[in-house]
């Protein structure tokens, strides 16, 4: 019996690139329209003021509409369009998105504690973002990109500002697991293979989907530092041949940062999830970076004894 071919298995990787681009508006449209048309029925009026930008992201009674639509966008940019992709262009998809095999222990576990000692050398990165300033003649981008950042910001505190069970349930499952799933398979286990097909090169590959992940947070004075995080979990991926270690590294990363906000909300700590890690010492920051190279060098030491390759 004849296995037919998925629609894009023998089209070039341009082609496919520009396939992942159509499927990620189509996507982006009809979860879109959904979201709205249920938003309707389950928020009336709100939803009316989220469309015509009449609404304040500061107000409390309009969070569970913000995060319901958060989610819905989540799903419809991140997570559909991978795995629609996959789908049409591979007969394995579940393998061509490395999600069949299984992650190694030490190098996850390796990759988890990069997390934690690299927050004050990262935190040094966000001080020098901060310091980058456009061109004068750029300078109604730059109050653009300072107002998007600013309300950015406002919608994360919202979101964070819960000491509630179910309101930490919800913003792991906004927040931590539904990022990392769907941002791992679309900027690793899709785009940095078909960059990697494009310029055979894996590591502009890895380089291009990291910039393009730090780029899509539209955060752009956190650039640098997602950048980094971006190049180690693509690494992470190429190294390791499973998608599974990056997300759990992205999960863990994320989740400790809801899980610290919501322990600060209740008054559990004095110290908010975006102080975390930050220290003003030399030394420190030194130290931070040195660990952070090593740890890294023996994840590739382990994963380099084992054949076979995530982009073969």
């Amino acid at each position: 019996m004849l296995i037919k071919e998925p629609l894009l298995y023998r089209t070039s990787s341009t082609l496919k690139l520009l396939s992942v681009l159509l499927i990620i508006l189509l996507s982006l449209l009809f979860t879109l329209i959904i979201s709205i048309v249920l938003g309707f029925l389950l928020y009336g009026g709100d939803m009316m003021d989220y469309l015509s930008e009449s609404l304040s992201f500061s107000d409390p009674a309009l969070l569970p509409m913000l995060k319901y639509l958060q989610i819905v966008n989540t799903l419809g940019l991140f997570v559909f369009p991978p795995l629609i992709f996959a789908y049409l262009v591979s007969r394995k998809p579940w393998q061509y998105l490395r999600l069949h095999r299984n992650p190694a222990l030490v190098s996850t576990l390796t990759g988890i504690a990069v997390i934690v000692v690299i927050l004050p050398f990262l935190h040094w990165v966000v001080d020098i973002n901060k310091m980058m300033s456009l061109p004068e003649w750029m300078s109604g981008v730059e109050d653009w990109m300072k107002h998007s950042e600013e309300q950015a910001r406002e919608l994360t505190d919202l979101f964070l500002g819960t000491g509630s069970i179910s309101g930490l349930m919800v913003n792991m499952l906004m927040i931590a697991i539904l990022p990392a799933i769907g941002e791992e398979l679309l900027f690793r286990a899709v785009l940095l293979r078909l960059f990697r097909e494009l310029t055979k090169n894996v590591h502009l590959a890895v380089i291009i989907s990291a910039i393009l992940f730090s780029a899509l947070h539209l955060q752009f004075y956190g650039f640098l530092p997602r950048l980094i995080l971006g190049l180690f979990l693509g690494y992470l991926f190429v190294w390791t041949r499973s998608i599974w270690v990056p997300i759990l590294v992205h999960f863990f990363n994320n989740g400790i940062a809801v899980l610290a906000a919501w322990m600060y909300a209740r008054g559990s700590i004095k110290t908010d999830a975006s102080s975390f890690g930050e220290v003003g010492q030399t030394s420190v920051i030194i130290a931070s970076l040195v660990m952070v190279i090593t740890m890294t060098a023996v994840i590739w030491y382990s994963e380099a004894k084992k054949k076979g390759s995530t982009l073969d």
